[in-house]
């Protein structure tokens, strides 16, 4: 309990001296939250997905290796980085993520890993255990095993249930989260997710609406047009997202922040502004080494050309973060946009409980 207040303690330091440069237009000392791309290969296709595309057009150049990869971890140390998020395409591919996650472990970082959770097992899940990854967030975008399918395919809701139940039941110290992609097919089953989540022994559920942009930007659109919102739609979108609100507000689970959620309808019709912490709070490093403030984002730094913490503090990289500041994405996503609102002083003010309780969720403690 000693280390887990000490840790929040400097986030906290950390935090403010983010706000402030954010505000300030400078570039931040620290970098908080490191998020690793380490693969663009998937076992599934997912109906809105762009990282097929991905995977495709990176297939002349090598992922960066284990050894490349633990020089990103080492550099970031040097920043002062104290949360990690690994993902892909699907991070479990890779043979050596358990090498990833207790080398960050080892540089005093939490490891956070999203997956579709389907190639999950028994001993995948004590590794898991034992690397030292405390929170795994896993894809389910539906209480209806024929709706979650429409989007990730057939035969994927059940393995990705069985590999929260193995997680709860071979590695009951790492903390479970879902995370509920919002579509035209499955938004009326929104605050029915909420109860079914709290059945499967869940510590946290987070709901994103669909994007045309982020890893969707490569999607050809045709190809899952039925899963965006029509103006016909919205009305009932934002009643839908009402309930779920207030489904998610009768919980105890960690959910998706009331700004948030104020936002989700919008963003199909007049997208909520805010002042994003891309580039500040957080970093993109792809899976060949591309760094940007953003995954929507491309760019010509790499990490293997110079170290992170040498990018970090470039005029390059602070260039990319002017960009930040005169962006147009309509962008409503639970990693940046999320962070952001969360980041607000307002929020950091009026939101401390839920802000506090979402700490203890990724540095320590089940609630």
């Amino acid at each position: 309990m000693a280390s887990q207040l000490k840790m929040m303690v400097r986030n906290g330091w950390r935090v403010a001296h983010v706000v402030m440069t954010r505000q300030l237009g400078l570039a931040p000392r620290y970098l908080p939250v490191l998020l690793m791309f380490i693969t663009d290969k998937c076992n599934l296709r997912c109906k809105m997905c762009g990282v097929c595309d991905l995977e495709r057009g990176h297939s002349q150049e090598k992922e960066l290796s284990t050894e490349e990869w633990f020089a990103v971890i080492d550099a970031a140390e040097r920043l002062g980085t104290t949360l990690v998020s690994i993902s892909g395409g699907e991070p479990m591919l890779r043979a050596d993520l358990y090498d990833m996650i207790r080398h960050a472990r080892g540089k005093g970082m939490t490891v956070h890993m999203c997956t579709n959770g389907t190639l999950m097992n028994a001993d995948k899940a004590r590794k898991l255990r034992d690397a030292g990854v405390s929170t795994v967030s896993i894809s389910v975008d539906s209480p209806r095993g024929e709706v979650h399918e429409h989007l990730r395919g057939k035969g994927t809701f059940e393995p990705s249930l069985a590999a929260i139940r193995l997680l709860r039941e071979t590695a009951p110290e790492i903390r479970v989260g879902i995370n509920y992609l919002i579509t035209r097919q499955n938004f009326r089953n929104m605050s029915e997710m909420v109860a079914f989540a709290e059945s499967l022994g869940v510590h946290q559920i987070k709901f994103a609406p669909i994007h045309t942009n982020l890893l969707h930007r490569l999607k050809d659109i045709d190809q899952y047009a039925d899963l965006l919102f029509t103006p016909e739609d919205l009305r009932e979108l934002e009643e839908q997202v009402k309930l779920l609100s207030n489904a998610c507000a009768k919980s105890s689970l960690l959910t998706t922040s009331t700004a948030f959620f104020s936002g989700i309808a919008d963003l199909y019709s007049a997208p909520h502004a805010f002042r994003c912490y891309a580039g500040w709070a957080a970093i993109a490093v792809g899976p060949t080494g591309s760094v940007t403030p953003c995954a929507d984002m491309d760019g010509s730094l790499s990490v293997r050309r110079r170290p992170l913490d040498e990018i970090w503090r470039s005029p390059e990289f602070h260039a990319q973060r002017k960009r930040v500041q005169t962006c147009k994405s309509d962008c409503w996503d639970t990693t940046n946009t999320e962070l952001s609102l969360r980041l607000r002083p307002t929020a950091l003010v009026g939101g401390f409980l839920q802000n506090w309780r979402d700490m203890r969720f990724y540095f320590g403690g089940k609630k």
